[in-house]
C-alpha cells in the first residue's frame, strides 16, 4: 500500500511531490511539517498556507514502482523537487560518469588521496617493497618485452605494411 502526494503552496502555486508507504497519510505530512524537515517541501510549508494532496492512492505496490510513480509525477507537473525519485540503471551510469568528471570530485578524490597516503605511507612503502620483490622475475620479463618492442617498432610496422600490401 502507498500513495504519491503534492504539497501544493496556495500563495505562489509552487508544489512539491511525493511518495510514501505510511499507513497513516497524516504522518506523512507531519515529518514534512516538523523542524529537522531538509527537504525541499519545507519552504512551502513554511508559508503556512498550502494543501496537502493525495494525487494517487495504490493497494498493492512495492516501494520500487511507489518511486517510479512519483517520478511520472515529478515529471508531469513543474514542482519544485531537485532530487529524482527513481533513476534507472542507465541513468545512473551515465550521472556518475559526468559526476567523476567535474572538478569538484577531482578536487574531493585529490584531497582523499592525500589524505590516504599521510595516514598509510608505512603500509604503503611496505606494500610496493613487497610488491617489487614478489614480482621481479615478471618485472624483468615485462621490461625486456617493452623495450623490445619500442626498439623494434617500426620495423615491426613496417614489415606488417609490406606484408599486407600483397
Amino acid at each position: 500500500m502507498g500513495f504519491v502526494y503534492m504539497i501544493k503552496c496556495n500563495i505562489t502555486n509552487e508544489c512539491y511531490i511525493g511518495s510514501s508507504v505510511q499507513k497513516y497519510k497524516n504522518s506523512r505530512l507531519y515529518h514534512h511539517k516538523s523542524k529537522n524537515n531538509t527537504s525541499i517541501s519545507k519552504q512551502i510549508i513554511e508559508r503556512n498556507n498550502y494543501e496537502f494532496i493525495i494525487i494517487e492512492d495504490i493497494l498493492d505496490i512495492d516501494k520500487k514502482e511507489l518511486r517510479i510513480k512519483e517520478q511520472e509525477y515529478i515529471d508531469k507537473y513543474d514542482c519544485i523537487n531537485k532530487r529524482k525519485s527513481y533513476w534507472t540503471e542507465e541513468q545512473k551510469i551515465e550521472y556518475f560518469k559526468e559526476y567523476e568528471k567535474t572538478d569538484k570530485r577531482k578536487e574531493q578524490k585529490t584531497k582523499y588521496l592525500k589524505q590516504y597516503y599521510q595516514n598509510n605511507k608505512e603500509y604503503i612503502k611496505e606494500y610496493i617493497k613487497e610488491y617489487h620483490q614478489n614480482n621481479k622475475e615478471y618485472k624483468k620479463k615485462y621490461n625486456k618485452d617493452y623495450y623490445f618492442f619500442n626498439k623494434y617498432n617500426d620495423i615491426i610496422a613496417e614489415y606488417i605494411n609490406e606484408i599486407n600490401k600483397y
